[in-house]
């Protein structure tokens, strides 16, 4: 009687596994196949006129190759300084004789409530001299509130007898934060760390805000720049090799090249994903 029920909710997922797909499918489609049979139609599920000169073109423009590098530096130094500051922040927050401690939590939560906004926020980074710099791309974002009550609630379930037993051995706070606490949460941290490194990568908006200079453009500037250069040249008629690459298929190759990073660290980290999404979903 189970088997039937089993056998539709498989195929409902499966359907929306496809329909999630089937864009970024047809987006390294049209990265790939020949410019007038897309621009005919006749693009559907296979590759039309198969050719990789919408990737060449990009491997020669150094705008990307630079903005791609930007992007890699500003998400592997938003990634350290990120997870530094917020394992050690839920770190001491979970242990309960940390004087103030509610205070300090109640003071955490308000700010997933209310926020300065952006005017007083760029005061703030113009102020301490951050602009068109790279800090200004992963200090304002270091610490997220809800990853800080994650992580606190992940190092609350760590039994308190591993602290006692390592105390009595002569260990410190920093010890058993170094050597226990953080080897038993490595899920938790790579699931955090994934949230992070994925914020950093897609980031838009804080760069058009904090940055003004082109060396530290990023990739999702750089992609948007590429998008209306693009589509005013078409509209103009001076698409440059527009028989060999349509805009859509340099569009198409920036997007997969850009998203590839992301793709290619995820099943890697995967297995530590499945058990940090399950932080605080069992008690006891």
């Amino acid at each position: 009687m189970l088997k039937q029920p089993n056998i539709w909710i498989g195929g409902i997922l499966l359907l929306f596994a496809i329909v999630t797909f089937f864009p970024f499918y047809y987006v390294i489609l049209a990265s790939v196949s020949d410019a007038n049979l897309i621009k005919e139609g006749e693009l559907l599920l296979t590759p039309k006129g198969f050719n990789l000169k919408a990737y060449a073109m990009i491997y020669e423009n150094e705008k990307f190759i630079h903005a791609f590098l930007v992007t890699v530096s500003r998400t592997l130094l938003g990634l350290c300084i990120s997870l530094t500051l917020q394992l050690t922040v839920a770190y001491a927050l979970s242990r309960a004789y940390l004087p103030g401690r509610k205070l300090f939590m109640l003071y955490i939560i308000v700010t997933m409530m209310f926020n300065g906004g952006i005017v007083p926020t760029f005061l703030i980074v113009k102020a301490t001299g951050l602009i068109d710099t790279i800090w200004a791309l992963v200090i304002p974002s270091a610490i997220s509130t809800w990853n800080v009550i994650l992580l606190r609630s992940f190092f609350e379930a760590v039994p308190d007898s591993l602290e006692e037993s390592a105390k009595m051995d002569g260990a410190n706070d920093i010890g058993i934060f170094l050597k226990i606490y953080l080897p038993l949460s490595l899920p938790a941290i790579m699931t955090i760390g994934l949230f992070i490194a994925v914020s950093h990568w897609n980031a838009f908006m804080d760069a058009v805000i904090y940055t003004n200079s082109d060396k530290l453009q990023v990739l999702q500037l750089f992609l948007r720049d590429m998008v209306i250069h693009l589509e005013m040249a078409t509209l103009m008629g001076e698409v440059s090799n527009a028989t060999e690459v349509s805009s859509l298929s340099l569009r198409a190759a920036s997007i997969f090249l850009a998203s590839l990073p992301i793709i290619a660290v995820y099943p890697f980290i995967q297995r530590f994903f499945i058990k940090g999404v399950m932080i605080g979903a069992v008690k006891g």
